[in-house]
């Protein structure tokens, strides 16, 4: 995320609570209290936009997992992603994103 920041300093940033509770399981599974440590460090970071799992994310999530197959958490990052402006994009490790129409999609190895 860093290196993205560098070469886009004008980089705007949005997660949603999912995010945050995806980025704790793993390190939470290890007791690694150093990575806990690093994401709080960037989840307090105030010039994070949050987007709320509101209901009309959640029936948007229902309809790109209906349509597109997705599973449950990636419907729900999709559905946060496209409640902002057209310039967004969602960066993901999982290739089944890329089928939701709409959404600017970029792959992370």
């Amino acid at each position: 995320m860093q290196s993205l920041a560098d070469q886009h300093p004008d980089l705007n940033v949005a997660i949603s609570r999912l995010t945050w509770l995806e980025c704790r399981v793993g390190p939470m599974r290890r007791n690694d209290t150093a990575a806990l440590g690093r994401y709080d460090v960037f989840f307090i970071r105030p010039d994070l936009m949050w987007v709320e799992l509101t209901r009309d994310v959640v029936e948007l999530a229902a309809a790109i997992r209906a349509r597109h197959g997705l599973r449950t958490p990636d419907a729900l990052h999709a559905a946060c992603c496209l409640q902002l402006d057209t310039e967004h994009v969602l960066l993901t490790g999982n290739m089944s994103s890329e089928r939701v129409t709409g959404l600017n999609v970029l792959r992370l190895n």
